[in-house]
């Protein structure tokens, strides 16, 4: 076996030579159950295509003094964030009945925290979904990482399909309907 010199050769690398796989971003599976009441559900997760500000690592922010106008840096006395925000993206189709049941799931839960046509607030127990388990895996669907987010709650109203455009060719897509999370566990496998 080869001594790792740092020399650009496929040998001079432990994971090539061990045959190690890379983590594709591409291999993750989303769960997310909605409050009670929300139809075509499994369809809305078959349609995720990204989920992005997951931040399981949060750090206490650092405190500093002073003497003199000489610095001395610490780790803080409370801790960091407690709290996150995700984003998610979904494709859009049209069912038999043509209806674009991705968007209208999502609105239906949007509508529970308030509904922008009646003007009526919900509670949170009434709009709190969760939980939300993300799954990250390798090419055999061999799980190495999972992040469960015990409860979420929508942040943003869901964009519809506005500004129609003659010109363009492009997919509806709902993007970035924001989730706060609160609480999460994340295992390592």
């Amino acid at each position: 076996m080869a001594k790792n010199t740092g020399l650009p050769h496929y040998k001079n690398s432990t994971a090539a030579r061990n045959l190690w796989e890379p983590v594709f971003k591409a291999y993750f599976s989303v769960m997310l159950t909605p409050p009670p009441g929300i139809s075509d559900w499994d369809l809305v997760m078959e349609n995720i295509i990204k989920i992005s500000g997951m931040k399981p690592n949060t750090f206490p922010a650092i405190a500093q003094q002073s003497f003199k106008g000489a610095h001395r840096s610490y780790i803080g006395g409370k801790p960091g964030e407690n709290s996150h925000d995700l984003s998610l993206d979904f494709e859009v189709n049209l069912n038999d009945s043509n209806s674009m049941y991705v968007y209208k799931a999502i609105r239906a839960w949007c509508d529970l925290a308030y509904n922008p046509l009646t003007g009526k607030m919900g509670l949170k127990k009434d709009y709190k979904g969760g939980p939300l388990i993300i799954s990250q895996y390798n090419a055999n669907g061999d799980i190495f990482r999972q992040i469960t987010y015990q409860t979420v709650i929508p942040m943003s109203a869901v964009q519809g399909p506005n500004d129609p455009d003659f010109e363009s060719d492009e997919i509806f897509k709902v993007t970035d309907w924001q989730l706060r999370v609160d609480d999460w566990e994340e295992t390592w496998l």
